[in-house]
């Protein structure tokens, strides 16, 4: 029989259907504007109902808004915050006696679906439970509980495990916590990513023109046919072994200073290259990095325009001030009379005072004066380190780095870092800025291709160029980068031939035991040099040693920053090393037992927490490119190292029979969005007209603020076009 309610009907629940016939749908359902307008012939005609979404409790769509308008589900209406962000619901599905929770808590819970933190595997009967969740069915695991990956966030965010919640709970101490590598806690909670992760390293451009995917290439084959040649026995089994794979993969960048250096480091905010320590002789140039610093940089209203302007001229003017304090009358000071740029007039010391107090003045109506004491602190401490610097500059400064252009990157040790005479204070680094686009690394010193030792330390190098700069343009067709798929290998096979050449094996069966005890008893220059970013934020120091008294000689202002932002990341030996020591000879070793005690307890302990990770034992695994960008007003391209047609040409070398026609994945993740990703014919430039660029842009919206009531997503989109439409 039909059913009673005609046309009006809308019950779609499976009994009602079976038990009546119904006229036929119309295709607009309830959308439909012949319904809206109540005419009467096309109602008799059609049902006009809200159809149910056919995956019902299980459905995914529930954040899209057009779908949850047009079908109906089983669940209230979803939270805008649910699965991850819900506050509230957090606190319900903790507290196991609802009754003691809040009416505001209950009645949103009540009110609003959320998602189900077991997904698939959910065994709660309650019905009232069906009626106010959402299912989702993740996929499953293949591997189930023999699953490798059970320390990886993105893994288990990703897919469903036995006796595991798809939605863990929220660990209170976010990445820093000190048990995300103990599987049984990261079972059981999450872990996001916090602004510790979001420093940025500003972008120089420093690898323009670099081809790493050729030098990678090239470099595999110069191994290659030398162990050809000189009959080495090859790789057992045709492959590295496994260890050095994921030894390459995370192990850490590691720096060498001494504590002055490092108590300057503190001060300005960052570690530097010795070119940018050398600019910080210009009182313009400390001005800016003064403004660039994290605690300047978290003052909000600087962000605008007026205020920012108002903020610099009154750093620029403690800093003049400073450095004119620190030189006699008549000596020029680089930059001195650049701070009044509208008037073209010189300020005079009288004229710079009364600027300052302006300055305080006007920025006191908008800053606090908490935040105003801020500015005036660090202008003057960094000024003040900056001036102390010059006296005492970093690193060994060989001419040569000039050259090869490795004075605009820090220095650094791809592990154990035996350079004594670099300094005490050792920093360990986050693995994360080895992938910058600026960073690269050489398998031995970058100055031992200046020299030509390279082609006798690595004969497969081929005949040592006579010219100096054909060796010089020999390191750059050399350098390596983290980003390009197969780096590990190509740099194993170098580590294994080298590790093979000194030992007179003539053969490529060697382990990573083998290759660590080889780089333990050489020099530094003789191991993996490291070339970062020329300017890296604290948040990438991921650890520092150094010995108590060193520690104790520090400023007290030093002291109290390390034990404030370093606590939990800071080791202190109770060596007493030698502070007045002067020895810069090279080796392995310094000459002092004490020092050479302090030297191995450091790198022991390194190599025991870094040294030899299991790769499946990271949280977030890295890989290909990594990097913050500043705000721009999408005005600055950032060059990656690798292009789509490098990694086209890179994936043929091992698929000689793929297509030309074949897609071209690109996966990429953002951390907080308001981003573009530029995928360009050709490079894009600000300093000329390019009448021949085609983009295809892809924006990512801000990420939307998840404590906000209202909560509003912006829109992403893909646009083909020009890059700055």
């Amino acid at each position: 029989s039909f059913c009673p309610n005609g046309s009006n009907c809308e019950d779609t629940s499976d009994d009602h259907e079976k038990a009546y016939r119904h006229l036929p749908s119309c295709p607009s359902f309830q959308k439909c504007l012949a319904f809206k307008k109540h005419e009467k012939r096309h109602c008799e005609k059609f049902r006009h109902y809200m159809p149910r979404c056919d995956h019902g409790s299980y459905c995914v769509n529930f954040h899209e808004r057009e779908h949850i308008e047009n079908y109906k589900h089983p669940f209230p209406n979803p939270c805008p915050l649910t699965p991850y962000h819900c506050s509230l619901h957090e606190q319900f599905i903790l507290e196991k006696n609802s009754r003691s929770l809040s009416d505001e808590i209950n009645q949103h819970c009540l009110n609003f679906a959320h998602v189900c933190g077991f997904g698939r595997n959910c065994t709660d009967n309650d019905p009232l439970h069906w009626e106010k969740y959402i299912h989702v069915p993740r996929c499953i695991c293949s591997y189930g509980d023999r699953c490798k990956k059970l320390l990886e966030e993105d893994h288990l965010n990703s897919f469903t495990h036995p006796n595991i919640r798809d939605i863990r709970f929220l660990c209170k101490d976010a990445d820093k916590c000190h048990d995300r590598h103990k599987p049984k806690h990261v079972s059981k909670f999450r872990h996001v990513i916090t602004l510790e992760d979001s420093g940025i390293v500003r972008y120089y451009n420093l690898n323009e023109n670099i081809d790493f995917v050729q030098n990678q290439k090239d470099n595999v084959e110069h191994v290659s046919r030398y162990v050809e040649k000189e009959k080495w026995e090859r790789l057992p089994s045709g492959s590295v072994p496994q260890e050095i794979i994921n030894w390459i993969r995370t192990v850490r960048p590691v720096h060498r200073c001494r504590p002055e250096i490092f108590e300057s480091i503190l001060l300005h905010g960052h570690v530097m290259s010795r070119d940018y320590m050398d600019q910080l002789q210009d009182p313009i140039f400390v001005a800016t990095s003064v403004f660039q610093h994290s605690q300047i940089q978290q003052i909000k209203y600087l962000k605008g325009k007026k205020c920012a302007k108002d903020a610099k001229d009154y750093i620029e003017a403690l800093v003049t001030e400073e450095f004119e304090k620190a030189h006699p009358l008549g000596v020029t000071i680089a930059g001195i009379t650049k701070i009044d740029t509208t008037s073209g007039e010189t300020y005079k010391s009288k004229s710079r005072k009364e600027l300052i107090k302006n300055k305080e003045v006007l920025l006191s109506d908008i800053l606090s004066p908490d935040e105003i004491k801020t500015l005036e602190t660090k202008a003057i401490e960094i000024a003040q380190a900056s001036i102390k610097l010059q006296s005492n500059p970093a690193g060994i400064g060989h001419p040569p780095d000039k050259e090869l252009g490795t004075n605009r990157n820090v220095f650094t040790v791809l592990g154990p870092h035996l350079g004594h005479y670099y300094g005490d204070v050792f920093l360990v680094f986050k693995r994360e800025i080895l992938h910058h686009p600026d960073a690269n690394f050489s398998i031995q010193a970058a100055t031992s291709y200046a020299s030509g030792n390279c082609f006798k330390w690595r004969p497969w190098l081929g005949k040592e160029m006579a010219v100096k700069d054909e060796r010089i343009k020999f390191f750059h067709k050399s350098k390596l980068h983290a980003a390009m798929p197969g780096y590990e290998y190509a740099t194993a096979l170098e580590l294994i031939a080298l590790t093979s050449f000194e030992s007179k094996k003539k053969s490529m069966d060697i382990d990573l035991e083998t290759i660590l005890d080889r780089w333990l008893s050489r020099d530094s220059h003789h191991s993996i040099e490291a070339h970062l970013p020329q300017l890296i934020p604290l948040d990438y120091i991921d650890h520092i040693y150094i010995s108590k008294n060193m520690f104790d000689s520090l400023s007290s202002k030093a002291r109290e920053f390390i034990n404030t932002i370093f606590k939990n990341r800071i080791t202190k030996t109770s060596h007493a090393v030698e502070l007045d020591d002067k020895d810069t000879s090279f080796g392995f070793k310094p000459n002092s037992k004490i020092r050479q005690e302090y030297q191995d307890f450091v790198l022991k302990d390194i190599m025991d927490k870094y040294g030899q990770l299991d790769i499946n034992s990271i949280s977030r695994p890295i890989q290909g490119t990594i990097i913050t960008i500043p705000a721009t007003d999408f005005n600055d391209p950032f060059v990656l190292p690798l292009t789509i047609s490098q990694a086209y040409r890179q994936y043929k070398i091992d698929h000689p029979q793929i297509s030309n026609d074949a897609t071209v994945y690109i996966y990429w993740q953002t951390m907080n969005g308001d981003m573009m990703l530029t995928l360009a014919n050709e490079q894009i430039g600000t300093d000329e007209q390019q009448p021949n660029l085609r983009c295809l842009i892809c924006y990512i919206a801000e990420k939307p603020a998840t404590k906000d009531v209202h909560y509003h997503e912006n829109v992403s989109y893909l646009h083909s076009g020009r890059p700055f439409q």
